[in-house]
């Protein structure tokens, strides 16, 4: 897992407001989400990574002066934990 943030915010507002939202998939076990806000957000840079556990994949933050988007590329299966492997529904 590798995880990044920096982030710098106006403390004396609780502004939120969703701009834009969007949503796919990619292939058979990966899907995609984009999303744009209204926040109280200064300067904001966030990226983790996951290959393992639930929803594994990319999250990309940036944010600026009160505006932020924000970017998943992840695994829509759930990770089994004794298994140590990603679980696939049976039909």
């Amino acid at each position: 897992m590798i995880n990044l943030n920096l982030s710098v915010s106006y403390p004396f507002s609780d502004r939120f407001k969703i701009l834009a939202s969007t949503s796919g998939i990619l292939t058979k076990h990966k899907a995609i989400e984009a999303n744009a806000y209204r926040t109280t957000t200064i300067i904001k840079l966030a990226l983790s990574y996951t290959v393992r556990g639930d929803h594994a994949g990319l999250h990309a933050e940036f944010g600026l002066f009160g505006y932020e988007c924000e970017l998943r590329i992840y695994d829509t299966r759930h990770w089994d934990y004794k298994a140590q492997k990603f679980e696939v529904a049976s039909k």
